[in-house]
């Protein structure tokens, strides 16, 4: 069964094309209502030249034209209203990769806890990285800086916030409970109570470390251009390891070249290039990755989860198509496509469409997720979620890390 990846994820699969750079495509604010059209028009049309997933996924492209046209007959509406409305159209889409983009945080950060939803619309606190608030762990959280979460939600649609330092991966409530690192977010939670919690920055740097013999990184983002170095440095730390533990559990994904400058560092001869093609079946480029430096040797281990999107679903695909490492974990994300076409609708606000598929030479793309050769999932998890909050380095009690030692130690 497909899984619905499609919430709004800050995972920046390539640079926009050139055109997204120019004098905004629909004028200016105030918007009048033929400024209007042209933000739907140009969305529709993008949508209807370039999404691939339409038939994979189910989706009757006209409902979603009638959707996102319905925005224009909403009378007495401002423009940040009508702006969250179309927003909300793209929701039919499925598809975190097309979306539009509003840019401004400087430095992305998110209250120190996770949250996962229940099927039934409330979200509960899974997982709280901070000992004072160890007992808000299952609660509920029904509103967030005193918003309710169902108008949280429909605010955030489909809007992503986009910081400078480089890319992290948020979905739906997540994005409200976002914002600048040390500020803070008020969390109004089941039976009335308040907290304050601060928020801490996404954009933590690759961290390594050892584990008795075994290796282990942990990387938050894929989103630094400059992590080549980085990553550089933390494969050298554990150079000398038997095993390698390769953590991107919530990794929103990022720049593909990164991901495969890491991947070069785990292999010491060329492999066969995977490739971005666009629906109508042209090839736009091969992207191929070639041993760098060094190659780690000994077995690898990627621990993964359904918040691994992007070009982290990308790095799973290539361990995995590769028989380079084993994935251990939850099923991946998804997110299977390049926003390779990109345009600026108005000042301070962008739309990109998924237009490319990525594809490996046997041509099967995993837009729907990768499932991991040994499943942990989150009734393992003391607290309902296998993952760790972003810079957080947690290891000890953490099930999915454990299992993967075993894995290794197994293997000897």
């Amino acid at each position: 069964m497909e899984r619905m990846r499609w919430g709004v994820l800050l995972a920046l699969w390539l640079v926009m094309s050139p055109g997204c750079m120019n004098s905004p495509e629909c004028g200016e604010f105030p918007l009048d209502m033929d400024q209007r059209r042209c933000v739907v028009n140009t969305i529709d049309d993008m949508v209807h030249e370039h999404y691939p997933f339409a038939e994979y996924k189910g989706i009757d492209l006209d409902e979603f034209s009638a959707e996102l046209r319905s925005t224009l007959e909403v009378e007495d509406n401002s423009d940040v209203e009508f702006l969250g409305d179309v927003n909300y159209a793209l929701r039919l889409l499925k598809d975190g990769h097309t979306r539009m983009e509003q840019r401004f945080l400087q430095q992305p950060a998110t209250a120190p806890l996770e949250v996962r939803e229940d099927g039934d619309g409330r979200y509960f606190i899974s997982v709280i990285d901070d000992e004072d608030f160890a007992e808000l762990r299952g609660r509920q959280v029904v509103a967030v800086d005193g918003e309710e979460v169902e108008q949280a939600l429909r605010r955030v649609g489909q809007w992503t916030e986009t910081g400078e330092g480089g890319a992290v991966a948020l979905s739906g409530l997540e994005l409200a409970l976002a914002g600048e690192a040390g500020t803070a977010v008020h969390l109004t939670l089941d039976g009335g109570e308040e907290v304050e919690l601060d928020r801490r920055s996404m954009m933590e740097p690759p961290q390594a470390q050892i584990l008795g013999d075994v290796g282990y990184i942990r990387l938050d983002t894929f989103g630094f251009i400059d992590d080549l170095e980085r990553l550089d440095q933390a494969v050298n730390d554990v150079m000398n390891t038997r095993g390698l533990i390769i953590d991107i559990r919530s990794n929103g994904g990022g720049f593909p070249s990164v991901s495969d400058g890491l991947f070069g560092r785990l292999i010491d001869e060329e492999v066969a290039p995977f490739r971005l093609v666009h629906k109508n079946g042209e090839v736009a480029r091969e992207m191929e990755a070639r041993p760098r430096g060094q190659a780690y040797q000994g077995e690898v281990v990627v621990l993964v989860n359904g918040r691994s999107y992007s070009a982290s679903n990308f790095f799973a695909h290539r361990m995995t198509y590769h028989e380079r490492g084993v994935l251990i974990g939850e099923r991946t994300g998804g997110g299977a496509a390049s926003p390779k076409k990109g345009v600026q609708l108005l000042p301070g606000i962008w739309f990109q469409v998924s237009s490319h598929l990525v594809l490996p030479p046997n041509g099967e793309h995993k837009e729907s997720g990768i499932d991991p050769a040994i499943e942990v999932g989150p009734e393992d998890y003391e607290g309902g979620e296998n993952t760790a909050p972003p810079g957080a380095l947690r290891v000890d009690g953490d099930p999915v890390i454990n299992r993967a030692l075993r894995y290794l130690e197994e293997l000897e």
